[in-house]
């Protein structure tokens, strides 16, 4: 059975019209009728909107029937929605500008708005982000736009980007046009295919235009090239040159996300049952924790490296020139040269507590060679020998 949802954190809001007087004779607006009493969620706050319509209170006035509302109200919330504008421009902006997940965006709304004890699915946010490719095509409605085909005018055409962008690996692809003249998106939508005649389909808003076309900027795909030579066989084509750039570094980018791979599968096993057993000794230091102060202090050190060495090994690549494995080397050597001046620092401090030696089996270097016999393998051992190796 689906639960009804609560709204304990509701703020009632009553919203008016912002005109106070009819515009036809200019007398006092009355109030007529509620036009909602309905709840909205947004990224802030929940609020409980009571939207009053108001009309002229003269029988005889030509301005009779109209209904005056408040466009504070109607900017809050679509109609039929819970969920607020500001939710609907935010699912689209993550979407289509950052390319985050659905999987993403709904963890960060999750955190956002679990201070006010409301969730969000990620149907909801899916059908959120269709609402958003609306209004991104209403707004984008350009055949009437004076002032827009003025500047074309000024530009002598457009310069066509046609760009696709797929958040979700194996799901639908968000296709933008735009001039990149004006920066004005000429047409937007979701397409479940790309063959060379669904891009024509998503262009022929563009053709209708009977502007002229100077250029087009496009991804190597072979059906946006085709489509492109189709429609307009004599204008220059260019492709991107983040594209180009980043099928020409490719084979560096895949050597070094091979090695990172290796890295990661050699050391992460390793960080994990590090930290296991520092989290083991840390509880059982804190039930004698008078009598092992120092000692805690030195495992919530360790802790703290052992973090750092686990979150370098998670860094990302992003092509074609953040290369995660660089970054994480780079990371782990100056988590490496850290931990060298915490051992030159700390050399001959008085009265520093020794954490028992770890098992001979369990201290082997980052590179998995075992130590020579007779090497210092201490884990906690701060304050004479500050090195830790994982």
């Amino acid at each position: 059975m689906r639960k009804q949802k609560r709204y304990a954190q509701a703020v009632k809001r009553i919203m008016r019209p912002e005109l106070t007087h009819c515009l036809e004779c200019q007398r006092k607006l009355q109030r007529c009728v509620t036009i909602s009493d309905r709840m909205i969620i947004t990224l802030k706050q929940v609020i409980r909107l009571v939207h009053c319509g108001y009309r002229c209170p003269h029988p005889d006035c030509s301005g009779r029937t109209t209904l005056y509302r408040s466009a504070e109200a109607d900017a809050l919330a679509l109609a039929g929605f819970t969920f607020g504008l500001d939710i609907v421009l935010f699912v689209g902006q993550r979407r289509l500008r950052e390319q985050q997940t659905v999987d993403e965006i709904h963890q960060f709304l999750s955190e956002q708005l679990a201070p006010l004890d409301q969730t969000i699915s990620r149907r909801e946010i899916l059908f959120l982000f269709e609402a958003y490719s609306a209004l991104l095509r209403a707004g984008t409605e350009v055949t009437h736009d004076e002032g827009w085909k003025e500047q074309v005018r000024k530009n002598k055409g457009i310069v066509l980007s046609i760009d696709g962008i797929q958040p979700d690996k194996g799901n639908e692809t968000i296709y933008l046009i735009r001039d990149v003249l004006t920066g004005r998106i000429l047409n937007a939508d979701n397409v479940t295919e790309s063959t060379k005649e669904r891009l024509k389909e998503l262009l022929a808003p563009v053709v209708a235009l009977e502007v002229p076309v100077i250029g087009v900027i496009s991804d190597a795909q072979p059906t946006e090239l085709q489509a492109v030579a189709e429609l307009w066989p004599t204008i220059p084509h260019q492709i991107c040159q983040f594209h180009a750039i980043r099928e020409a570094g490719r084979l560096i980018y895949n050597a070094d996300h091979r090695v990172k791979t290796d890295m990661r599968i050699r050391m992460q096993e390793r960080t994990h049952a590090y930290r296991h057993d520092l989290h083991k000794r840390l509880r059982e230091a804190e039930e004698k924790k008078e009598e092992k102060a120092q000692e805690i202090k030195q495992l919530e050190i360790l802790e703290e490296y052992a973090a750092m060495v686990e979150g370098a090994l998670n860094l990302d690549s992003l092509a074609p020139f953040q290369y995660g494995g660089l970054a994480m080397q780079d990371a782990l050597m100056k988590i490496e040269t850290s931990l060298e001046k915490l051992e030159k620092g700390g050399r001959g401090e008085p009265n520093v507590q020794e954490a028992p030696e770890a098992p001979q089996d369990d201290c082997e270097l980052a590179s998995g060679e075992k130590r020579a016999p007779g090497s210092d393998c201490q884990h906690a051992h701060l304050g004479r020998r500050g090195r830790t190796h994982l």
